[in-house]
């Protein structure tokens, strides 16, 4: 009897600390885009794994590294996006561009593509996956694209989609017009880490 009186003595001191402690929070809301299990291979050839937020705003969008038309003009609103924000809000975001075009966009036309715009890796992402992952994610987003008869260039949506830590979308910028403004304030509102 006195061992089992030591023993829920010693035990309570601990369970008092692990109720304090929160639950840590496994399930996503209804909706979240991080529901998807693909993976990706970044411009430095590490593996992004799309789930996996790591509490961070994303700030997505898709193009092809071969790209002459809208692409750049995607990659520079998303560049006055990141010049809005301060170091701190830069830190709990990702930028990250898909290319529609795995089949050529590989490492090293990715890092050329990033070097070309000046992108700094820290948070950054120029990514290429399976045919299959692109496709969901695009049509999740809301991407339209076709590859072009010339069988190099895509014809698809100038999109910029604001998605935060837990997979939401707080924004969408599809009128190249409208400016920033509205997509730094999306970022600012979704906080993360």
């Amino acid at each position: 009897m006195k061992a089992l009186f030591l023993a829920c003595l010693l035990g309570c001191p601990a369970m008092a600390v692990a109720e304090d402690r929160p639950a840590p929070v496994t399930a996503l809301p209804q909706g979240s885009l991080y529901g998807f299990d693909s993976t990706w291979t970044n411009q430095e050839g590490k593996k992004v794994v799309w789930k996996d937020s790591g509490g961070k705003t994303r700030i997505v969008a898709f193009g092809y590294a071969s790209c002459k038309g809208v692409c750049p003009r995607i990659i520079g609103d998303m560049q006055r996006i990141e010049k809005e924000l301060t170091d701190a809000e830069r830190a709990r975001c990702r930028f990250m561009f898909i290319s529609l075009d795995p089949e050529h966009d590989k490492v090293a036309e990715l890092k050329d593509l990033g070097e070309r715009h000046k992108i700094d890796d820290s948070h950054w992402d120029l990514l290429t996956g399976d045919g299959e992952a692109v496709l969901e994610i695009a049509v999740a987003l809301g991407i339209r694209y076709d590859r072009l008869p010339n069988g190099v260039d895509f014809a698809h949506s100038y999109l910029i989609t604001v998605i935060d830590a837990k997979g939401m979308v707080r924004h969408k910028w599809s009128d190249p017009s409208e400016g920033p403004g509205p997509s730094v304030e999306a970022v600012r509102k979704a906080g993360g880490k």
